[in-house]
């Protein structure tokens, strides 16, 4: 029996979603994932929006692996709005940068490892097995990712608890673009009214009266 198990958790395909904003590197992975020797399912995503449209949805996933810097939301930013979801998912940060600030905001939210971006293909394999054998993270750590403290550069800490949809993460990133209620309607075939009432959405979350300080509080818990 021991050994049937072993067999099929063997057999069954990992399944594995890549978030990446850099096509060419991310065209790299996938060519890397279709001739290596692990069973894997994989689902590529050039940006977490789209990614959390898809979990959102009802997609599963045995393993993530996220860019760490990525415009409109950040790889930190995505695993926080994961354990939010109260979704312990292993997450791999796939990092051109591993300074111990990083790392730690990182492992606060509940990443699983760091795999430098510069490593050997088998690193990165040899990670994603672990993480599924691992399995998804424990309720009780994913509630303590959504509560972690999140360092800021000049030494300040903020708490990380993004609960702010795909689109509006789309309409504060384009707020911090410059963007008007106009613009942002046509770029996102919505209307003003629509735009306008997201955006107050998006004040009550962040408890902000506007769009600079919107802005600003999104940077400070590192939204993009």
């Amino acid at each position: 029996m021991a050994g049937s198990e072993a067999l099929e958790s063997t057999i069954k395909p990992i399944r594995l979603a890549i978030i990446d904003d850099h096509a060419l590197f991310l065209r790299g992975l996938l060519y890397v994932f279709a001739n290596c020797a692990l069973n894997l399912r994989v689902d590529s995503f050039t940006s977490a929006t789209d990614f959390l449209e898809s979990v959102d949805g009802g997609q599963n996933y045995d393993v993530v692996i996220t860019d760490l810097a990525m415009k409109q939301v950040n790889g930190i930013a995505l695993i926080a709005a994961l354990r939010a979801r109260s979704i312990g998912v292993q997450v791999i940060v796939l990092s051109a940068s591993e300074d111990a600030m990083t790392r730690s905001n990182a492992e606060m939210v509940g990443a699983f490892c760091f795999v430098h971006k510069a490593c050997e293909e088998q690193v990165l394999l040899d990670a994603i097995q672990a993480a599924f054998e691992a399995g998804p993270l424990p309720s009780h750590s994913v509630r303590k990712g959504t509560r972690r403290t999140m360092f800021k550069a000049d030494g300040t800490d903020t708490i990380v608890r993004p609960k702010l949809g795909p689109q509006q993460l789309r309409i504060l990133s384009m707020m911090a673009d410059g963007s008007t209620n106009k613009d942002i309607a046509r770029a996102l075939s919505i209307s003003e009214n629509t735009v306008k009432t997201h955006a107050k959405g998006i004040f009550r979350e962040l408890s902000v009266g506007g769009r600079t300080a919107a802005v600003q509080r999104a940077r400070e818990l590192a939204l993009f």
